[in-house]
């Protein structure tokens, strides 16, 4: 079923917009929302972006009316469609049911037209403004081309076509697709989309962008995908923990949200680091008062009581001043989001880490593969599903025998493998638990100094103590991410290492890895091949020898 809300029947052009003030809301004991204002107008470009569980999809739903807010108000005119993850659909409805349900405003003023038409022709009564009415109305909704914009999108978006089928008979991504198709054809105001490249291949990806970009009504989307957001999206409200708890609006595109975003991250953390030294100034103060009074009691030998007597009041009162300030300084700033921090581990550039000779593995890696990688040495590896990317970091991690060929791993050299999802684990262990334990297998067998978890940067204190069980997706893979470090690895192997991690995580992530010991990373995200697109690519194909293709080297 389209989920049109629109709160009127015609688009309401440039006068289109949805309002909140103020908005607050509140899952359990929890407050997701506090204090959130925003305005999605028809010239709006907005992306919501922040930490899985900050309350995205649930300021979407408010904006669009499928939720209430606990305070706050929403007000909205124009038309509004909405894309959610999940898609709900009736019994017996087909592709045909909802492409016709998507187009019926459309159709209906096509009709309405027509009428007005004959009317006037006719000479009857009122005909001129009814004629008027009816033909803005059309030309509104842009009626003549709306079946003829659905059909493009359903091919384009690689969609089920065919107007039979039942939604029940296809798949959750074929579902997704005829509802996102009918949303692009049809022709609302404004458009509010819940993580819309779930279930797109490249092809898709590069239609929706363009859409999205030639639309003239407003837009506002929730995703994690920063290629899309760095076309579509000017303005980015940041859910995330902010220096006065509520969200951030930043302008200026994609560029200005991590510029802005880093200006009052350092300006949080620097208001924090002098609270806190003022802080201890003040507690040494009255330390040091304290230590005076203790002494003014043992005066130096030859001097009498009364000198004592004389000198203790003075200290006293010394003493209560520096009480005085220390509890009434309060630190008023929070504490800082933590943020990634990879081990320093001071290898010498040029130091040889690992060695591959002409590696195939049987039926998963047909092209033979050389390399030799050394501190300081980056690699992309690249190329389609089934290519043998993930096979090949398999054999570099050490983790799987080539069938031909060879692996060498050179003396101590310390290599690990961040997995495309995390491992099995025990779901009733907290985290603090699961990297404990893990950091005692690493002092038991490796002669290595292992890094805290609190050190890495990955988890606060409340999902440190949380079973992990009850961690996000997102969560457990900063938790991965955290017990692969804990290793101190020269050779950091990532195979899709931005899946289910946040927007502002991956960009942590992207710049560390052009400042550790050695990477090799494989990814599909479109916006992490840009930027290491300057690293040397190794392309895998199952229909000729794989070699390195290093951008800087003719």
């Amino acid at each position: 079923m389209p989920e049109d809300l629109s709160p009127d029947a015609l688009p309401a052009g440039t006068h289109a917009h949805i309002r909140a003030t103020s908005v607050h809301v509140t899952l359990g004991s929890r407050a997701v929302l506090t204090d959130v204002s925003v305005t999605v107008s028809a010239r709006s470009r907005l992306a919501v972006v922040g930490e899985n569980g900050r309350g995205k999809t649930t300021l979407l739903h408010v904006l669009a009316g499928l939720r209430r807010p606990d305070s706050g108000t929403v007000a909205r005119v124009g038309t509004i469609g909405v894309a959610r993850q999940a898609v709900p659909f009736r019994t017996g409805e087909t592709v045909g049911t909802l492409v016709a349900e998507t187009i019926a405003p459309a159709l209906g003023a096509l009709r309405d037209l027509d009428t007005a038409t004959v009317a006037l022709t006719d000479g009857a009564p009122g005909a001129d403004d009814a004629y008027a009415a009816a033909l803005e109305a059309a030309t509104r909704l842009d009626a003549w081309d709306a079946e003829r914009r659905v059909d493009i999108a359903l091919s384009a978006l690689n969609a089920c076509t065919d107007r039979e089928p039942p939604l029940s008979t296809l798949s959750v991504g074929q579902r997704y697709r005829v509802r996102l198709a009918c949303l692009l054809g049809a022709a609302h105001d404004l458009l509010l989309l819940d993580e819309p490249t779930n279930h797109l291949d490249s092809d898709g990806l590069v239609f929706l962008t363009e859409r999205l970009r030639a639309r003239t009504g407003g837009l506002a989307v929730v995703s994690h995908d920063r290629a899309l957001l760095r076309d579509i999206a000017t303005e980015f409200l940041d859910v995330d923990p902010s220096r006065d708890g509520r969200p951030q609006l930043f302008t200026g595109g994609y560029t200005g949200r991590q510029e802005g975003r880093r200006r009052a991250r350092e300006s949080w953390e620097n208001e924090y680091a002098e609270q806190l030294a003022e802080r201890a100034r003040l507690r040494e103060a009255v330390t040091t008062a304290r230590d005076r009074l203790g002494t003014g009691w043992r005066p130096d030998k030859g001097h009498g009581k009364h000198q004592r007597q004389s000198r203790t009041p003075g200290l006293v009162q010394a003493l209560n001043r520096r009480q005085a300030g220390l509890d009434a300084h309060t630190v008023t700033v929070p504490e800082p989001p933590l943020r990634l921090r990879f081990p320093e581990l001071g290898l010498r550039p040029g130091a040889p880490l690992l060695r591959c000779a002409e590696v195939t593995v049987a039926g998963r890696l047909h092209s033979p593969v050389g390399l030799v990688l050394e501190a300081g040495d980056r690699l992309l590896v690249t190329g389609h599903n089934g290519a043998g990317k993930s096979t090949l970091l398999a054999v570099l991690a050490g983790e799987l025998e080539p069938s031909t060929g060879s692996i060498h791993h050179h003396g101590a050299a310390r290599i690990v493998r961040i997995d495309q999802e995390v491992p099995a684990w025990e779901p009733e262990l907290t985290a603090q638990q699961l990297y404990d334990r893990h950091i005692r297998g690493l002092e038991l067998h490796h002669d290595i100094d292992p890094i805290p978890l609190t050190a890495t940067g990955l988890l606060e204190k409340q999902s440190r103590h949380t079973p992990v069980g009850k961690l996000s997706q997102g969560q457990q893979r900063r938790l991965h991410l955290a017990i692969q470090l804990a290793f101190r690895p020269m050779v950091l192997i990532c195979d899709e290492p931005t899946n289910h991690l946040s927007i502002s995580l991956v960009d942590e992530l992207t710049a560390a890895l052009s400042d550790t010991a050695a990477a090799v990373v494989a990814t599909h995200d479109r916006q992490m091949l840009t930027d290491l697109a300057h690293w040397p690519h190794l392309p895998c194909t199952s229909r000729q020898t794989t070699t390195i293709h290093d951008p800087h080297r003719p």
